[in-house]
């Protein structure tokens, strides 16, 4: 059977716990009978008892051989309260494993989630087929439509206010209540990473865009300006229909807050925010991988430019490693003075909009 939830757990025990919860997420209707004859005691070589999974009031006399505490009992639909035997050995464990692949249910690695000690993960590889408790199937939520309602509301709001002003009924109302939670800052300068006499400027600010809040598959609600580079790339990555392109000119997401510090390749201390940011929107979707590749402008020598380009991409990319990233999906470039955004090249703003470091997906 195709798999339809993957459970992570700190320990055998938990893992083992997390499979019955995960079970009750794909049968919610189960009883305890069909729950002891889905996991027979035959799973589980040592028990003393009729069965692996026992009402709590059967426990009595042998506490110590299942889960007790509160927050480790199993809830069935009815409201029953179950325990579940709590000392795994390892051919036990490698048992209910193998046995639960026949519902759906497969297990991780130990240490592939980062959790609290002592607890267990249920990731949802197909949410559509997971029953909530009422029995019917969830539908996975479209996060854009709720990103286009939002967009439909701003919109509203600012013809309404402009009628208004037109109007003389009313005098600049504010259409935002709120700043984007991350600030407009310059961008990246390698003038002095060419020449140490002289002085690093850059008077290039970002628009961050309108803030619009969102909700992280975690439940935490983020506001961001709709132009930051986080924004962008959790949009495309929790967007089914976007597409990795073929063509590896396109799909590039300037990070806008990235700064080094003069002459080196040394991240400054407010650039690691935004780098942060990046790692957990990675969290959240662990198939994904991108390439980082680091710009200049045209100023210094190609040989130069490659290097010092290849430098800050390099500590880009280790950053993100840092912040537990796998290495295999986080790969690195230099490309000099390639690619230009203004390719002019002839103001202090328009060389400034050249010297950066960018993102791209190359897999989802």
């Amino acid at each position: 059977m195709k798999s339809k939830i993957r459970v992570h757990g700190k320990s055998h025990s938990r893992t083992a716990l997390g499979i019955i919860n995960a079970y009750l997420k794909l049968y919610p209707d189960t009883t305890l009978s069909g729950l002891q004859q889905a996991f027979p005691k035959s799973l589980y070589h040592k028990s003393h008892m009729d069965n692996i999974i026992v009402p709590v009031k059967e426990t009595q006399g042998h506490e110590k051989m299942f889960f007790e505490h509160e927050d480790e009992l199993i809830v069935l639909k009815s409201g029953e309260k179950l325990a579940l035997v709590e000392i795994w050995s390892k051919d036990d464990f490698a048992a209910i494993c193998e046995h639960a692949k026949q519902y759906g249910i497969e297990t991780a690695e130990e240490g592939t989630k980062p959790f609290e000690k002592g607890s267990f993960v249920l990731e949802y590889l197909q949410p559509e087929d997971v029953q909530g408790n009422d029995g019917k199937k969830k539908r996975k939520f479209k996060w854009w439509w709720l990103l286009l309602l939002i967009l439909l509301l701003l919109l509203i709001i600012i013809f309404c206010c402009k009628k208004c002003c037109c109007s003389d009924t009313c005098s600049n109302p504010a259409v935002e209540d709120a700043t984007p939670v991350l600030s407009d800052t310059p961008a990246l300068s390698d003038t002095a990473a060419k020449d140490d006499d002289e002085k690093e400027t850059n008077s290039l600010i970002t628009d961050t865009g309108d803030a619009i809040s969102f909700t992280l598959p975690d439940g935490t609600v983020w506001k961001i300006g709709k132009n930051t580079p986080e924004f962008k790339l959790f949009t495309f990555l929790n967007t089914p229909d976007a597409q990795v392109d073929a063509d590896q000119t396109k799909g590039w997401i300037i990070l806008d807050k990235l700064h080094f510090e003069t002459g080196k390749a040394k991240l400054t201390s407010e650039s690691e925010t935004q780098l942060k940011n990046i790692a957990m929107i990675m969290k959240f979707f662990p198939n994904s991988r991108i390439r980082v590749g680091g710009y200049t402008d045209n100023t210094g020598t190609d040989a130069i430019n490659k290097r010092v380009s290849t430098e800050r991409a390099k500590v880009t990319a280790d950053k993100l490693i840092s912040s537990d990233i796998a290495a295999n999906r986080v790969s690195y470039e230099g490309y000099g003075s390639q690619r230009p955004v203004c390719p002019a090249n002839d103001s202090e703003n328009c060389r400034a909009a050249n010297r950066r470091v960018e993102i791209r997906v190359t897999q989802k």
